[in-house]
């Protein structure tokens, strides 16, 4: 869906996603850090969290994973919903960029006012759940945007094989990077600035895909 890697959609789509990738470190590292030992763009790990709050661990809470799961679920949905028409590969990530623009946006204002961290989850993971679907959708190897184990196990196990093409290869290690640069990033502005600055960071780079998919459409 994503076009050939000769023309222009086909070398653009996979910048748009290594941003979309940065963007989901970020966010993860705000929701760690500062919401409450959760995800909103790696469910994996809040399966792990919900199991260690029923456990009665420390610092992870059951309601919290859960409000996470859920809305990434919704955000699913919501992709499908409003974007499942949609064949254009840069028409669905102008809208679907676009959508969680808005989405991360009004969690930045509302983190900015002190609203409880459960509804900033909430907003956060239908967000990341519409942006994981639209990744999906496009299906370019090794850009999922969040998920990065398979990604580490097909760059690690298929270095240096034939059937593992260079440029998939440089789009899983692209990849990698962009989640741990997000990440880092996101700890660094929750730590010295605030959750709502690092969250409006996040939106800032939905809003930057949203509009360089739209200009190139034209």
């Amino acid at each position: 869906m994503g076009g050939g890697p000769a023309t222009g959609t086909g070398r653009l789509l996979p910048a748009l996603l290594l941003v979309l990738t940065v963007l989901s470190g970020l966010i993860d590292a705000v929701s760690i850090i500062g919401l409450g030992h959760v995800f909103v763009a790696n469910m994996t790990g809040n399966l792990v969290f919900v199991s260690l709050g029923m456990a009665g661990v420390s610092g992870f809470s059951v309601v919290t994973s859960v409000v996470a799961l859920g809305g990434f679920v919704a955000g699913i949905l919501l992709c499908r919903s409003t974007v499942g028409r949609l064949d254009a590969p840069l028409a669905l990530v102008r809208v679907g960029a676009g959508c969680e623009t808005v989405l991360l946006g009004t969690a930045a204002a509302l983190s900015a006012v002190g609203v409880p961290h459960d509804a900033l989850v909430a907003i956060c993971a239908v967000a990341l759940g519409m942006q994981n679907a639209m990744a999906g959708r496009l299906g370019i190897g090794g850009l999922t945007t969040s998920v990065m184990t398979r990604t580490l196990v097909a760059l690690v196990s298929d270095a240096g094989a034939p059937r593992h093409p260079r440029p998939l290869a440089a789009r899983q290690a692209l990849s990698v990077v962009a989640l741990i640069a997000g990440a880092a990033i996101g700890a660094l502005v929750v730590l010295h600035v605030s959750p709502a600055a690092a969250i409006a960071a996040a939106a800032g780079c939905a809003l930057a895909v949203a509009v360089t998919a739209a200009a190139a459409e034209k």
